[in-house]
């Protein structure tokens, strides 16, 4: 899982997700301390570990290791790859890295939490190891977490914390969930969930045959009068919607860049023109500039019906890939990707 390391970055749970160019976006609320509740043990209905598993466990990743000698009690996720893995593995978390949505927690983990864990507020170095430290811990994920690099030396003294395989933000949801599930005894459990969710996405080309061989763009509209696009096969964006059967448009992989995106004026928008033109704009007032743009109106995409505007949630969920938020993307996006590329496609 690769993102744009010089891009707009929308941080949800202590993490950096969804990014092009701009500013950084920073994550609304402080520490809530949720009283009693995150001084109570984590309420895994499901149970941490199993009979199967012997203790203790090791994972290695790129900043060192984790050993566990029985299986944790009180866990905190540092991200969404991280908490997803964990909601999935029947385990309930005592501490978050809080998201912009509403009450600090997305809308694909809310239904799964049925405690209150603690939602830590991540500054630009992440989250404060004193706030975790706090909650008492006997592991912090953070497998998925961009901000691992900055924060581990002094977090990894006090509590086994996870972090990368590959690099920040680089590592497969699979690999996360991989981490997650050795260190609470849940592993096949944890292959079980990857091989629904990889079935869930192969499914797609045959529930949807009408997105095989169609092209897209992905762009997003974060400052008035440019367009972010994403022009890079390795982005998560892009491949995400590469495994529906779709291809980057032509013009846009053509883009030069050492980055996965390229700012464009909006003079160019004919650049991002495919059977399916998708968009995210970071504000109303850029989406209704950009809607009503004459060179916009004119794409061959827009006047046929194959625009997709996409919601903050739903480019979070395509570009944040995890065991959650690609099946969320898949039954409230894909549909409507579909339509338009009947549409654009023609």
């Amino acid at each position: 899982m690769v993102m744009n390391a010089v891009g707009t970055r929308l941080r949800t749970r202590g993490r950096v997700s969804v990014g092009l160019l701009g500013l950084l976006v920073a994550a609304s609320g402080a520490l809530a301390a949720c009283g009693d509740d995150a001084d109570a043990p984590a309420a895994n209905s499901s149970g941490v570990g199993s009979a199967a598993v012997a203790y203790p466990v090791t994972v290695t990743h790129k900043l060192g290791k984790v050993t566990l000698d029985k299986a944790p009690e009180r866990v905190v996720a540092l991200s969404d790859a991280d908490l997803d893995a964990l909601l999935l593995l029947g385990v309930q978390p005592v501490g978050i890295a809080a998201s912009l949505d509403e009450g600090g927690i997305t809308a694909w983990a809310k239904p799964k939490i049925t405690g209150k864990p603690a939602l830590l507020s991540a500054g630009d170095a992440g989250v404060n190891p004193e706030e975790i430290a706090k909650l008492n811990p006997d592991l912090v994920l953070a497998g998925g977490d961009y901000y691992i690099d900055q924060e581990y030396a002094k977090l990894s003294p006090l509590v086994p914390t996870t972090a990368y395989e590959s690099g920040p933000f680089e590592d497969p949801w699979q690999v996360t969930l991989r981490q997650v599930a050795k260190l609470v005894g849940k592993v096949e459990q944890g292959e079980t969930i990857i091989k629904d969710v990889e079935a869930k996405v192969a499914k797609v080309k045959a529930d949807h045959p009408e997105l095989v061989g169609k092209t897209f763009s992905l762009s997003q509209a974060f400052e008035a009068g440019t367009i972010g696009v994403l022009r890079s096969a390795e982005d998560t964006g892009v491949k995400s919607i590469n495994e529906f059967g779709m291809t980057l448009a032509p013009e846009v992989a053509k883009l030069q860049g050492t980055d996965f995106a390229v700012t464009l004026s909006l003079e160019k928008l004919a650049t991002v023109d495919a059977d399916v033109v998708i968009v995210y704009c970071v504000e109303p007032g850029l989406k209704t500039a950009l809607e009503s743009n004459t060179l916009f109106k004119n794409l061959n995409a827009v006047k046929k019906g194959g625009y997709v505007p996409l919601t903050r949630e739903q480019f979070s969920a395509l570009r944040n890939p995890t065991p959650l938020t690609i099946p969320y993307f898949i039954d409230n996006v894909v549909p409507t990707i579909a339509k338009a590329a009947t549409a654009g496609g023609k």
